[in-house]
């Protein structure tokens, strides 16, 4: 994963046209958020699930860290984008859930 896009706010303009993105295209899409990320805002998650419309799903955490997918806090995110990597297999529905609690 990248850990700093910055650079890309010096590169000059796009060479192509901004992508339109909507609810035709393939099925198998994935979203991952947190509910407060600093970087990435929910609004903007939300939009992209708005616009991808029925063939996405959205796994929201209630977490406020840049990364939905952290082994290291499990969580209905971790749990479902492991299964969806593994077997291709998207939620049923949109999920939503709390970081698990810190193992003993």
């Amino acid at each position: 994963m990248g850990a700093n896009v910055w650079p890309c706010a010096f590169w000059p303009a796009p060479v192509e046209p901004a992508v339109r993105v909507t609810g035709r295209g393939p099925t198998n899409i994935l979203l991952l958020q947190t509910e407060r990320d600093p970087a990435t805002p929910l609004s903007g998650a939300l939009g992209m699930r708005a616009a991808l419309g029925g063939r996405a799903r959205m796994v929201t955490v209630d977490g406020g860290n840049h990364g939905a997918y952290d082994p290291s806090t499990p969580s209905c995110a971790v749990t479902a984008a492991d299964r969806f990597l593994a077997t291709g297999v998207l939620p049923a529905r949109d999920l939503s859930c709390r970081p698990e609690p810190a193992g003993p």
